[in-house]
């Protein structure tokens, strides 16, 4: 049975739901989602320690399939992560009794966000939505396939390139790139 595409945002939509997070830290939790390309356990789990400001770099403590990672940390975010963790140190996201943000509160705090930006089929918009955007504009950007695997910390590339694929503008510049000033005669 074939899969269907994971839903992504555009970069635009995606920078509509940074604007309209008020709330720091929830702000702060998006943008962790998106630059950093982490699962929801992932960003729950994240702790000040593991994040190296200075090489530009998160640790990614046993994620899935129980390997740590080296994710980096991409351009101005790094000093607004830098910013954010002065000073504190445990979990980056502390919940009530600075016990662990839930799962639950996360996924709401995602769509809540994607509702307030006017994101299409907002209701659709997870966690989960956030890593595959990231996949896909990295991919759009040319990052090779192993490399996007070896961030995202997956074991084969078949679960690679189900998480990225070409946006549609991106394809037309391809195949407008493949048949330009190509004549075919009759």
């Amino acid at each position: 049975m074939p899969r269907t595409l994971p839903r992504f945002l555009s970069p635009l939509e995606v920078a509509e739901m940074f604007r309209v997070t008020t709330d720091l830290r929830d702000c702060m939790l998006l943008k962790c989602l998106y630059y950093l390309g982490l699962r929801n356990s992932e960003a729950q789990h994240l702790q000040i320690e593991d994040i190296d400001v200075i090489n530009r770099t998160v640790k990614v403590v046993q994620g899935k399939g129980k390997k740590d990672r080296y994710v980096p940390i991409p351009g101005s975010f790094g000093d607004e992560l830098r910013a954010f963790i002065q000073g504190r140190s445990g979990p980056l996201f502390a919940g009530r009794a600075e016990g662990l943000l839930s799962d639950r509160h996360i996924r709401r705090l995602v769509k809540e966000a994607a509702v307030r930006a006017g994101v299409r089929k907002a209701q659709e918009i997870h966690p989960h939505t956030m890593r595959h955007s990231y996949a896909t504009h990295l991919q759009n950007a040319g990052v090779p396939l192993n490399v996007i695997q070896n961030i995202l910390g997956h074991a084969r590339l078949e679960t690679t390139t189900i998480y990225t694929h070409l946006g549609i503008e991106r394809t037309k510049e391809w195949v407008e790139k493949a048949f330009a000033d190509k004549t075919i005669e009759k």
